[in-house]
This record gives C-alpha cells, sequence and structure tokens, in this order.
C-alpha cells in the first residue's frame, strides 16, 4: 500500500455505541450494536454486530476489521 499504514490485525472488545471503521474502508463508519465473545478463556475473540452509517446492520464481523474512529484497538 502506498502512503498508508494497514491497520494492526488484532482481536478486541468493542463497546456497545462504541463508534467504528472498517479498515480496510475508511470511509465506512458505524456504531457497534452488540458484541459477543467466543473461544477460549485464555484465548477470547470477538464478533461484533455494526449498525453502519446508512442504517445496514452487519452481523459477526471480526473485531480485527474494525478500529476506532481515532484509529486505535483494544484498551484505551
Amino acid at each position: 500500500m502506498t502512503g498508508q499504514t494497514q491497520a494492526p490485525l488484532k482481536e478486541w472488545e468493542p463497546s456497545i455505541n462504541e463508534r467504528v471503521i472498517d479498515w480496510r474502508e475508511p470511509n465506512k463508519f458505524g456504531t457497534v450494536v452488540r458484541c459477543d465473545r467466543y473461544g477460549h478463556f485464555a484465548d477470547p475473540y470477538w464478533r461484533a454486530s455494526v449498525r453502519w452509517d446508512g442504517g445496514r446492520v452487519e452481523d459477526g464481523i471480526e473485531t480485527s476489521a474494525l478500529t476506532r474512529e481515532d484509529g486505535t484497538q483494544g484498551r484505551r
């Protein structure tokens, strides 16, 4: 990718009503409406449901594909 840095791929738990971006489409903003934890307690991962601006809800998004509006993932 020229002129852009790729977001780190890691699992994280977003909060309900948190604003997020699909890091592959930086102009695609949405709000987390649900987040479920899966996997082993020592190696968890999360899947989020996001209501994208425009009203469409997408379920089961891997959180490694999402970033906050400020570009961060995980704990602040």
